[in-house]
């Protein structure tokens, strides 16, 4: 039985008002990882919009050569 079918017996076997907390709790966790992907794809869209990373389509600012991996003495 997976963990899904065991919590709807275990809600089934729950009192009216205990249902209502159990789905308040699961929708207040839904709300928070809802706030918490949002939060991270604006920061990530601000990152890449504030120019901070246009360097990267200079490939003359990204590319490297085997001089480059020489140890200088």
């Amino acid at each position: 039985m997976s963990r899904k079918e065991k919590l709807l017996q275990e809600i089934e076997k729950l009192p009216g008002d205990l249902v209502d907390e159990v789905y308040d709790f699961m929708a207040f966790i839904q709300k928070r990882r809802e706030k918490k992907h949002n939060s991270e794809a604006s920061w990530t869209d601000f990152a890449l919009k504030s120019g901070t990373f246009d360097f990267w389509d200079d490939p003359e600012e990204v590319e490297y050569s085997l001089d480059d991996l020489k140890e200088k003495s």
